[in-house]
């Protein structure tokens, strides 16, 4: 499987029922696979369908749970997403073996791979339990603008009470370091975004500014961090607003990725921060409706890989 004595970049290829296999493909074949250590886990059969057959054939690890059973894309089973979950599992036993060095999860479907993984909340906290670890942040990468979210797959109503100044100060701490370390940013300059209307506007609409988000940055400031805040959201993603930083910190997942997703859906990558290992993601979901009619734009699974590569590169 290793090529070379460079570090090894596992591909997971998500619901082999959605739109993975297909981005996947795509995406490698408008790169350099000499000089790419990837190796591919999945369905072989699925991927073969995205694949020109006059094109050298990446590394590959085939797995199905069936293996009379045809996948068809645009159309989940249970199956499909129990071997998704296989793929998974296979790539933390080869990270955990040394056999690769870094990872790049193609889509799953939540509902799916609950099926056969209670309570399955997709591959961030997956990963951080597969390690033994409590602590991850989800951070999303493009074109140099970096943000964190304070709270992830968590209903609205539940948001509130988990922003408190520990948990803040914890987000912001951990992806500080982390762009010290892997992104050469020698002081990373970070922009808090408010919870609330207006960022509760002195406590008129909501005081989880005062009582969580103000006190988690002055403690930001005092370990000398270049850190300003709470600005309201509605006007912060104006470039003239949040040209410069080097970081933002939303406080839940559509405050953020709204906005993000707007502007960069195409080249969004999802990264995690606080695992022993690079994993990387492109930042968008199964698709399930498009899958397999070559609507499919490979541009976040292009920038997942390449965004892998460097950074582990960088370990």
């Amino acid at each position: 499987m290793l090529k070379s004595n460079r570090k090894v970049i596992g591909i997971t290829l998500g619901d082999p029922a959605g739109i993975g296999p297909e981005v996947t493909a795509a995406a490698l074949l408008t790169m350099n696979l000499k000089k790419l250590d990837v190796v591919l886990i999945g369905n072989e059969d699925v991927f073969r369908q995205f694949w020109p057959g006059n094109k050298p054939f990446p590394s590959f690890i085939h797995m199905a749970s069936d293996a009379k059973m045809k996948h068809v894309p645009g159309k989940p089973t249970p199956v499909s997403g129990y071997d998704s979950l296989l793929y998974l599992n296979k790539a933390v036993h080869l990270l955990k073996s040394g056999n690769i060095h870094g990872l790049v999860t193609a889509p799953v479907s939540k509902e799916s791979v609950g099926l056969f993984h209670k309570g399955f909340k997709g591959h961030t906290t997956y990963l951080a339990q597969a390690f033994g670890l409590g602590n991850v942040e989800m951070v999303f990468v493009a074109d140099g603008m970096k943000m964190v979210l304070v709270t992830r797959h968590v209903p609205l109503k539940d948001i509130s009470s988990m922003i408190i100044t520990k948990k803040v100060l914890s987000v912001i701490t951990t992806t500080y370091r982390f762009l010290i370390e892997r992104f050469s940013i020698k002081k990373p300059k970070i922009a808090v975004l408010g919870m609330n209307p207006h960022a509760g506007e002195g406590g008129h609409m909501g005081n989880e500014e005062i009582r969580a988000i103000i006190p988690a940055i002055k403690k930001a400031r005092a370990q000398g961090m270049d850190i300003s805040g709470p600005f309201a959201a509605d006007t912060f993603f104006e470039p003239r607003n949040c040209k410069g930083y080097d970081l933002i910190v939303a406080m839940y997942h559509d405050q953020g990725l709204i906005a993000l997703k707007t502007l960069y859906f195409d080249k969004l990558v999802n990264l995690t921060v606080g695992l022993p290992f690079i994993r990387t993601s492109p930042a968008h979901g199964t698709a399930f409706g498009i899958a397999g009619k070559g609507r499919a734009n490979s541009g976040s699974m292009k920038a997942s890989i390449e965004l892998a590569v460097q950074l582990t590169g960088r370990s």
